[in-house]
């Protein structure tokens, strides 16, 4: 009796987490206003379907991004989507984007989603935080040694920019000289005429 409804649970939970997994939507109806597609999401995100939820929220994104109300809101559900799922990179990189917003826009802006945010990301182990840290200054470090160029690079360059250099130096002295070379001849040309006069 006990195998059967061992045997029982085990198919129960089988069939639950395929119809789980066959609930993420393949086109999402068009007529969906933001707030609709919002909301739709975090009922997939309560019931633990987090694909379906991402898609929700990502097509907030695609089709209401423009309005910084909705853009703010679904970044910030995705962020927490990302959390919840010890997705610790995606949800650092997505509320650091939302905090970066509101450095730029400091007025106008509905101010939940920035202390939202500072929650959120409290919630990252420290050692995650300083990693994504380490990771997010590295490639302004790295970046200046690769702009300096090696001895074997500097001839290549050298030769490279000269060229250009050139080239609006000669454009510029192509300009002046039509019009030297235009009056010239028309001065020319009375002359000779004069001269076939006399």
């Amino acid at each position: 009796m006990k195998k059967k409804i061992i045997i029982a649970s085990v198919i129960f939970a089988g069939l639950a987490l395929f119809c789980g997994c066959q609930t993420v939507p393949k086109e999402i109806p068009e007529d969906l206003d933001a707030r609709q597609l919002i909301q739709r999401g975090q009922d997939n995100f309560d019931e633990h379907r987090y694909k379906a939820a991402e898609k929700y929220f990502n097509t907030v994104l695609e089709r209401y991004g423009d309005d910084p109300k909705h853009y703010l809101e679904a970044k910030y559900e995705l962020g927490h989507l990302y959390l919840k799922q010890k997705k610790y990179s995606a949800a650092y990189d997505t509320f650091m984007e939302i905090e970066e917003i509101y450095k730029s826009v400091p007025v106008g802006l509905p101010g939940s989603y920035k202390i939202l945010c500072g929650i959120e990301l409290a919630k990252i182990p420290a050692e995650k935080i300083k990693e994504f840290e380490a990771r997010r200054n590295a490639p302004k470090e790295e970046a200046a040694p690769a702009q300096e160029p090696t001895p074997a690079q500097e001839p290549v360059q050298a030769q490279e920019a000269a060229p250009v250099a050139e080239a609006p130096t000669a454009q510029e002295n192509l300009t002046f000289q039509e019009p030297e070379e235009a009056a010239a001849p028309n001065e020319n040309k009375p002359s000779s005429a004069e001269g076939s006069n006399e």
